[in-house]
């Protein structure tokens, strides 16, 4: 605890740190890197430079349904990628650096430039000059202990042709669970003493493949782009206990197939500024989760079709250089046809909401203002407004309508070019996640969860404060204090039928979170490591929620209530090479359900050792020890005789695996 409180005299000191500021600045709400800013870290990608931005915070947006409000904190040529399915961070990593003519931060808002709901966003620009790359990409991730792999492959194509751009990729995805040990499975009988033991192994890893495309195009005095996106990622995983006549093998193969077409376009319509977007994707879900034991065999398995459509207009008008105005609105249409199924022992259980088919009508207008008063104060406001209806049949046949105004405000002040100090009121709204109305199972844990078709989108009432600080030419700290009020928090409730008691996703009422969040960049040469750099994020959270069962106070299901991550890297040019050491403090979270409280941790240390080597602007090679402490993976399920607040407990079953440490390996090579 007390380490915690040594980052307020870090703060204290470096907000009065030297004024030398090398990067450009173009009014106090916008800092210009130039592409030497990055140079002595021999960055390939987009990707790898907005790493190295002061004070930022990479952001790779959400998922949810429809496209305001789950764009990320990163802009290419000024526009957010039209793209759901292929990621932010994916986008980034296609564009060579070679083809990166400047970054700018955007701190608190500009006019003219669409913040995405976002107060801080860095934005891409790309040389415009003709030119053709191609990258291809292979890496690999070995364990040290049991030797299997996961090998990947990806070629990117981008062509700049006049003021036309074309882009495709191809990639074999590999994707893993960090997890994979060995470890033991003990379950406690509380009222005996009793413990049953037994080892265990976890494993989980899976393969795929996918193909985007786009091209982006001068079309009706404007851009006009178009991309396409399919994605298939099988995933299989499992976890085995073995001891004398008492084996247990529970598995879980799932599978995911998504395609996703965009269309778009922007331009002048008379003093303004048109933009135009369509959406379409389509996807498809399964799960088959399995547990065979001694006298037991469970079986559940589902299925769902998943679409989207989202048709959105953007308008926006600058009357005088310093003020914005930007109206739109947003259709979608989104859908879930789902279906499950438990099997005990051959038996078939009823589950609440086991089939569902639901859709959602959904409309959304907005509109803002943009006002930057001179050039310390700057003023961002603006309302949304979210309609829709959603509506299921299948085990439960109903209709809902909900209506949420949704405020924003931003207060900046920049006092000079290495200041900022910005406030922030909003009203967020979560998002129901469609598979929430369909039942889901966890057979290693947590058993058969029941859908909900009653259960409402959470509400974020938000205020946020940042003081930001730029110094000695590369560093940064930025300190964000959040307080939000939640209204409907999301959680577990208990759901009755003819089968039993089941948990299920619901509602518990009011709620709250505060949060701390300090982000540093600290360069290291004027404390004897030359061209030495400590990039932090050091995030606390403590939220608070009425428990329905007890009705004492606990943290909100599933909130994590600390992030702190530390980067220690040094470049050195001569060797045309980049060390780096990289410290995760883990994660731990609670669950809270009406016969049980679900414990899950990661216990550090968690480290990543990597040497990147450039020896020629077109090879680049990438050597890396992830996991190098072999964290611990710790899983606790306190069982009681029944609901907590009037049943001892019973049982404590707890599963803990050492995870291995990886040897990854990438190279890559950049043909113009």
């Amino acid at each position: 605890m007390q380490k915690k409180w040594l980052i307020v005299p870090t703060v204290a000191a470096l907000l009065l740190a030297s004024q030398v500021f090398a990067a450009e600045s173009n009014g106090s709400s916008v800092i210009v890197y130039q592409p030497d800013f990055f140079a002595a870290a021999h960055p390939t990608t987009a990707y790898d430079m907005i790493g190295r931005l002061p004070g930022f915070t990479f952001d790779d947006g959400n998922t949810a349904r429809g496209f305001a409000g789950t764009a990320g904190n990163v802009l290419i040529d000024g526009q957010r990628p039209t793209s759901k399915t292929d990621d932010l961070q994916s986008v980034l990593s296609r564009i060579p650096a070679a083809n990166v003519e400047r970054i700018d931060l955007i701190r608190g808002g500009a006019p003219g430039i669409d913040m995405q709901g976002q107060t801080v966003v860095a934005n891409v620009i790309r040389k415009s000059a003709d030119s053709t790359t191609v990258v291809a990409t292979v890496s690999d991730n070995i364990w040290m202990r049991t030797h299997e792999t996961v090998p990947q492959i990806d070629v990117q194509f981008t062509q700049h042709s006049g003021n036309s751009t074309y882009e495709a990729s191809a990639t074999r995805y590999g994707n893993y669970d960090d997890s994979v040990g060995y470890g033991f499975h003990d379950v406690t009988d509380v009222g005996t003493g009793t413990v049953t033991h037994q080892r265990a192994y976890d494993d989980g890893r899976g393969s795929g493949g996918g193909i985007t495309g786009a091209i982006t195009t001068p079309l009706l005095g404007g851009q006009f782009k178009v991309n396409l996106a399919l994605q298939t990622s099988p995933f299989d995983s499992g976890v085995f206990y073995t001891a004398p006549g008492n084996d247990q093998a529970i598995t879980d193969k799932s599978g995911s197939n998504n395609g996703e077409l965009g269309l778009h376009w922007e331009g002048p319509l008379g003093g303004t500024t048109l933009e135009t977007l369509f959406l379409q994707r389509l996807g498809h879900q399964t799960d088959v989760n399995q547990s065979i034991a001694v006298g037991d065999d469970e079986l559940f398995a589902s299925s769902a079709d998943t679409g989207e459509s989202i048709a959105r207009v953007t308008l926006r008008w600058s009357p005088v250089t310093n003020l914005t105005f930007e109206g739109a609105i947003e259709g979608a249409y989104n859908f879930l046809n789902g279906t499950s199924k438990y099997i005990d022992n051959g038996m078939n259980i009823p589950i609440p909401s086991a089939n569902a088919k639901v859709n959602e009508k959904r409309g959304e207008a907005f509109a803002q203002a943009t006002w930057k008063i001179s050039n310390q104060w700057s003023f961002e406001a603006g309302m949304r407004a979210e309609m829709s209806t959603i509506s299921e049949t299948g085990d439960i046949s109903q209709s809902r309508k909900f209506f949420y105004p949704k405020p924003r405000a931003v207060v900046t002040w920049s006092p000079d070019d290495k200041t900022q100090v910005r406030f922030r009121y909003e009203r967020v709204l979560g998002q129901l996640d469609f598979s929430n109305f369909v039942a889901s199972s966890n057979l290693s844990s947590t058993g058969v969860s029941a859908g909900n078709a009653n259960i409402q989108p959470d509400q974020h009432d938000q205020f946020e404060l940042s003081a930001e600080r730029h110094f000695w030419d590369k560093g940064a700290i930025v300190v964000t204090l959040l307080h939000e009020r939640i209204k409907d928090v999301e959680d577990y409730i208990p759901i009755i039928n003819s089968s039993g008691t089941f948990d299920a996703p619901g509602n518990i009422g009011t709620g709250r979170n505060d949060q701390i969040d300090v982000e540093l960049t600290l360069p290291l040469d004027n404390l004897g490591l030359p061209n030495g750099l400590i990039k932090a994020t050091n995030i606390f959270r403590l939220s608070s929620v009425r428990d329905p069962e007890t009705g004492q106070n606990r943290v909100i299901s599933g909130e994590r209530p600390q992030d702190i991550e530390w980067t220690l890297s040094q470049d050195i040019p001569a060797w045309n090479s980049t060390w780096s050491i990289f410290y995760y403090n883990c994660w731990d979270e609670h669950y809270y359900r009406l016969e049980q409280v679900r414990h899950r941790a990661t216990i550090p240390p968690y480290f990543e050792v990597t040497w990147d080597y450039t020896p020629t602007p077109e090879w680049t090679f990438r050597l890396a020890v992830e996991n190098a402490g072999e964290f611990t993976y710790d899983d606790t399920l306190y069982d009681y005789a029944g609901p907590r607040a009037s049943n001892p407990l019973d049982e404590i079953e707890e599963l803990s695996i050492k995870s291995q440490p990886r040897l990854y390996i990438r190279v890559r090579k950049t043909f113009n």
